[in-house]
């Protein structure tokens, strides 16, 4: 797959000299102080980034997991902060590459909901805001652009972003609906009702390279 503080890492190592005699002075105590600076930038990797979707069927709401093989991710930067480096990303994903983990399911997602929207070869987006936890990101499908508030958190090197969109908001129900028909056997629980939810959680991961000097 091809968000802004200073982030610096830095250290102070003393060393007191202290001479024998006795008319050493404070000032001779402190003459050996010395500072060293270490600074670190992050870069962003795109065969570390990883894309996890999920689905929700039957009126208890189970989930269903899958992917996208495809994705770009670009407009990164080199900066000192990890969350600077996705600050203004944009990415595409190539809808015909969704991956369910069920080669039968799939045929059917990119025909009956994503072909049953407009110019949805691709779902495109942009980072926009990084602040406190929280990211917005501006996702555009079936031709509509919303902005979503997401979650994104720094483990290490590691940065995760979490995001729900509501298919409702980009005016897809009726894919929705198609897409619940032809699986409508998949959709059915023991209440006998068959159901697809709008609601789709995403979890976006990556890990940036780090490099100090």
């Amino acid at each position: 797959m091809k968000i802004s503080k200073s982030f610096i890492l830095a250290f102070l190592s003393t060393s007191i000299f202290v001479a024998c005699g006795t008319n050493t002075t404070s000032t001779e105590e402190n003459s050996g102080e010395a500072t060293a600076m270490e600074s670190c930038s992050y870069t962003y990797m795109a065969d570390s980034t990883s894309l996890k979707w999920t689905a929700y069927k039957f009126t208890k709401k189970i989930g269903v997991s899958g992917t996208f093989d495809s994705i770009t991710v670009t407009n990164t930067k080199s900066a000192e902060s990890p969350m600077e480096v996705l600050l203004g990303a944009d990415f595409s994903i190539s809808t015909a590459s969704v991956n369910s983990g069920n080669p039968e399911r799939d045929p059917k997602v990119v025909a009956f909901f994503f072909n049953k929207l407009a110019g949805t070869e691709t779902i495109t987006g942009k980072i926009n805001s990084i602040n406190d936890g929280e990211a917005v990101v501006s996702i555009t499908l079936n031709e509509r652009t919303v902005d979503v508030v997401g979650k994104v958190s720094l483990e290490e090197d590691r940065v995760t972003l979490e995001v729900s969109i509501d298919i409702t908001d980009f005016e897809g129900l009726d894919a929705i609906a198609s897409l619940n028909e032809v699986c409508s056997a998949q959709h059915t629980d023991e209440d006998g009702e068959s159901k697809l939810w709008p609601e789709v959680d995403i979890m976006v991961s990556t890990v940036l390279k780090k490099e100090c000097k």
